[in-house]
């Protein structure tokens, strides 16, 4: 432990560092999970994910732009139409 820091603090910073590693886990694809499930910081799956999804891809940009545009509620309910538009 670092000096002058305080376990009550330090134990406050583990938490934290797990909330954030469980929330990176929960919102990427679970494809994902066996290629960062052994990194050891919450930081280096972050750096991963960055750099394997920060590549814009236009085309896929364009694809994108095209399906929230027409996407339609149809006969959908809110709630599901809203979860579509959100999901894209």
């Amino acid at each position: 432990m670092k000096k002058g820091v305080s376990p009550t603090l330090m134990n406050a910073w583990v938490i934290v560092y797990f909330i954030i590693t469980s929330w990176i886990l929960n919102v990427i694809d679970s494809k994902l999970h066996a290629s960062i499930t052994y990194a050891d910081l919450a930081q280096a799956i972050w750096e991963y994910v960055q750099n394997r999804y920060s590549i814009p891809s236009i085309p896929k940009i364009h694809q994108l732009k095209v399906d929230i545009a027409s996407c339609k509620q149809g006969n959908l309910e809110v709630v599901e139409s809203f979860t579509k538009l959100m999901e894209l």
